[in-house]
């Protein structure tokens, strides 16, 4: 079998196994709903936060049916795309070995790992724009209006899953502006049928959104914000740093670095690395605040990057012994760093290195889902009156997201945080109420300040919390005589 396919194939292994072990972080539930929307009629239900078409893949694995994996996989799929687009870019411009350490890179990095097992749109995008610039280097090389079309399909599909790969146009233009070695008039053309056939495909979302006087992305270029609170670009540096030196191995990153710099050094790597690293400057100086997930749009064309130029350095050995001894020792170091954080991940989640930003949003916060999916899972022995209504009081989107663990009959009525209206309706219709409140802090009800009795049924500690000071607690509230 060749190393090609056995690269993709180690991405699916790795990625696939115990692929719904970490509950379903809040944007993983929106993106659920959003496909689920998709069969009601709505294809761009609520885009206004730059996600356009990342929920469309997830629609055709029909989530209703299981909606951790659907929303997962249809990261790996895309990821699989992106990954084979690098390969081949890598093994195009150094060969074998390039192809083997970018391979190397993308697989074994605990940061892409990590948000490559979520239903999150970075990933993809991040994929994505590696197709865009593999595309791009063709098209620097042939100039034919074939290759054009194509890259400016994959430019634009790599802005619609998240307008975060909106910088990576930058890295499509320098390389065929530079790299290109037919006339300047040509070059020119042939980027401005990229730019119209990536812009043909905002027609229709844009169409949709004005017709039916919706927001139009106010969210997205909200996140426009330049130096300012906790961004600008001292902060996004720092957020950047934490997550290259955060998931509890630094190998990858030190490899990662040094390959981008050995690539640097050549005269013809320097303007791939520009085109990396200049759309992730640009990201990094306009951005409000650039978390951890925003970084992920850049890393898989970073690593793709670093593979080359690692290989690069490969290639100065005269000897063949040397040079396969050098392929063997990157792939033991990096390794060595991501089986154990790989190990954690399938089985213990809530243990893993990760950076404090990270850790608080995937494991600790309200968003992170634990609590919600234990107390839903458990409504079928929790919940013993069958005619009584259950309330989630809590923030909408984390009512809809908890809703997607629940077994048949049994969903939570998702209203706004604290839901006294409904609770109140509830105890008026019925006598009685459930209501599952998540206090973290101060989002659901405080149920003394209802005119009826409340029993403490069951509380569902998050990783970090012991039971009595559970933020997730599930309350029976019975009428008053």
């Amino acid at each position: 079998m060749k190393p090609f396919v056995i690269l993709l194939l180690l991405l699916w292994a790795t990625r696939l196994m115990a692929l719904d072990v970490l509950p379903l972080h809040n944007d993983e539930g929106l993106h659920l709903t959003r496909a689920v929307e998709v069969w009601h009629g709505h294809p761009f239900w609520a885009i206004s936060d730059g996600k356009i078409v990342n929920h469309w893949l997830i629609a055709a694995l029909y989530p209703q049916s299981a909606p951790v994996f659907a929303g997962r996989v249809a990261t790996l799929l895309v990821g699989m795309t992106g990954l084979a687009a690098g390969l081949a870019l890598a093994q195009r411009v150094a060969g074998a070995a390039g192809m083997l350490l970018a391979g190397a890179l993308w697989l074994l990095s605990p940061y892409l790992f990590f948000y490559e097992r979520l239903a999150f749109s970075d990933a993809e995008a991040g994929a994505l724009v590696v197709v865009a610039v593999w595309l791009a280097v063709r098209l620097a090389e042939t100039g034919r209006w074939r290759e054009a079309i194509v890259t400016g399909l994959a430019l634009a599909a790599a802005m619609l899953m998240k307008f975060t790969a909106a910088p990576f146009a930058l890295a499509v233009a320098l390389i065929v502006l530079v790299k290109a070695r037919y006339p300047v008039r040509q070059r020119v053309l042939v980027l401005a049928a990229v730019a119209g056939v990536a812009a043909a495909c905002f027609v229709v979302p844009l169409g949709y959104l004005l017709l039916r006087g919706d927001d139009v992305f106010s969210i997205a270029f909200g996140w426009i914000g330049g130096a300012s609170g906790q961004g600008g670009l001292a902060g996004n540096l720092q957020r950047l740093w934490a997550q290259l030196t955060g998931f509890g191995t630094v190998s990858w990153a030190a490899l990662l670095a040094a390959g981008l710099a050995v690539l640097a050094a050549r005269r013809g790597g320097r303007i791939l690395v520009a085109a990396w690293g200049l759309p992730l400057l640009l990201m990094m100086v306009l951005g409000r605040e650039v978390l951890s997930r925003h970084y992920v749009v850049a890393l898989p064309l970073a690593l793709t990057l670093a593979g080359v130029g690692l290989a690069t350095g490969v290639h100065r050995f005269k000897r063949p012994q040397s040079r396969q001894l050098a392929l063997y020792a990157a792939w033991v170091a990096l390794a060595l760093g991501f089986v154990p954080f790989a190990l954690t991940a399938y089985n213990d989640p809530a243990a893993l290195p990760l950076p404090a930003e990270v850790r608080y949003e995937h494991i600790t916060s309200h968003s992170s889902g634990y609590g919600l999916r234990e107390a839903v899972r458990q409504f079928p022995e929790t919940l013993t009156q069958a005619d009584v209504p259950v309330i989630g009081s809590m923030f909408p989107d984390s009512c809809r997201r908890a809703n997607f663990y629940a077994a048949d009959g049994t969903p939570m009525v998702c209203a706004d945080a604290p839901g006294i209206p409904q609770i109140e309706q509830a105890l008026n219709e019925h006598g009685a109420v459930y209501v599952l409140a998540d206090d973290a802090p101060n989002i659901g009800i405080d149920v003394t300040t209802v005119d009826a009795r409340a029993e403490r049924v069951a509380a569902y500690p998050r990783p970090g919390e012991t039971e009595g000071k559970a933020s997730v607690v599930l309350w029976r509230l019975e009428k008053k005589d």
